[in-house]
């Protein structure tokens, strides 16, 4: 017997019709919801991918960064300028490891300057970074004096006679023209700004000889309340011995400038042009014959000495230190002058310089 139309057994074929329509539209919307959960876990696949390559390409801009610091350190670098504000340096790149070589080096103000490093990844993937940093020298900046005498019992003996100008002077003298220079053309005119004081001492210092004559500055003395202290030139000039950043009686020139030095017990004559820092340790001493020409910092400790039978000059800055009582004789013809020039060209002192990071950015 068939089922009657009330009876539950029976089902109209558009009944049974809609039954598969919505078993239809459910699988569909199941297909659909899975394709977009692989589009996403696709998706978020390649952005996780990408990620991971820009943090590789970070990774190699900080390791190209490393690298420009290292060589910077390491090597004699021109260093760019305000008139010349650009120089290129070339770098390794350690293996595994992908960034730009040639760097570009910008001057950004004095003893800063700017680069840029760029590094790759998989996928075009790029970091670039500017970084600023700055060369710290590790010698006291400036200059306390023409001659700065930072030990005890200080004294100078100056020319008696007015003749002869100033042999101790805190005026800006610029460096000679030639290099090496011979005769007059050693001598050199002050500049009219940029003047500091002639003798520095840290104790009231015993002068001889007509001092207003032959002792320049602005002011002439200064007593105490200087940049630098004893301790610190000490710590300097131990510091250079420590690390062996000298050359023992053996001059720099004003192209390759270098710190030497002059032990105890030794004498070293000189007779010529030269530039950057000179230590005349306890026990030793400095002659300076013919047209001696020095431009830089010399550092008189202890007993150290300075004498001269010739016109010599030292341009910059002359010290004394670690002493309890100290005398520099100038009744000769030897000139102590001040010259920022000659300070300032103690910066292609490679190993007497920091480098130090100071900013960095992303910019692409």
């Amino acid at each position: 017997m068939n089922p009657s139309r009330t009876s539950p057994e029976w089902k109209s074929s558009d009944e049974r019709g809609i039954v598969l329509v919505t078993v239809i539209l459910l699988i569909a919307v199941l297909m659909a919801l899975g394709t977009t959960a692989i589009l996403q876990t696709s998706t978020d696949i390649r952005i996780s991918g990408n990620y991971l390559q820009n943090r590789v390409a970070l990774n190699n801009a900080e390791t190209g960064v490393d690298q420009v610091i290292t060589y910077l350190q390491s090597n004699d670098v021109s260093y760019p300028t305000s008139d010349d504000p650009s120089t290129t340096i070339t770098v390794s790149t350690p293996a595994g490891f992908s960034f730009n070589t040639s760097v570009v080096i910008d001057y950004v103000s004095s003893d800063r300057y700017r680069f840029q490093m760029t590094g790759t990844g998989a996928n075009n993937a790029s970091k670039t970074l500017e970084v600023q940093f700055e060369r710290e020298p590790l010698y006291p900046q400036g200059a306390d004096g023409a001659v700065a005498m930072y030990g005890g019992d200080p004294a100078v003996a100056f020319k008696v006679g007015g003749g002869g100008g100033y042999n101790v002077d805190g005026h800006d003298y610029p460096i000679p023209t030639a290099c090496p220079c011979t005769g007059g053309g050693c001598s050199t005119t002050a500049g009219a700004t940029g003047a500091t004081t002639g003798l520095y001492t840290v104790m009231a210092p015993d002068l001889e000889g007509d001092v207003d004559a032959h002792l320049g500055g602005s002011p002439s003395q200064t007593l105490g309340g200087g940049l630098h202290t004893d301790d610190e030139w000490k710590a300097f000039v131990n510091y250079v011995i420590e690390k062996n950043l000298y050359q023992d009686n053996t001059f720099g020139t004003r192209d390759n400038p270098a710190v030497t030095r002059v032990p105890s017990g030794s004498t070293l004559n000189g007779n010529g042009h030269y530039a950057g820092i000179l230590i005349v340790e306890d026990g030793g001493e400095l002659v300076l014959n013919g047209t001696f020409t020095f431009e830089g910092i010399v550092i008189l400790r202890g007993t150290g000495q300075m004498s001269g039978s010739g016109t010599g000059n030292i341009f910059g800055s002359t010290i004394t230190i670690d002493h309890e009582s100290k005398l520099i004789d100038v009744t000769g013809s030897v000139n102590l002058f001040y010259s920022s020039e000659a300070l300032a060209n103690l910066a292609n002192l490679n190993d007497l310089h920091v480098v130090q990071l100071k900013t960095w950015k992303d910019v692409l």
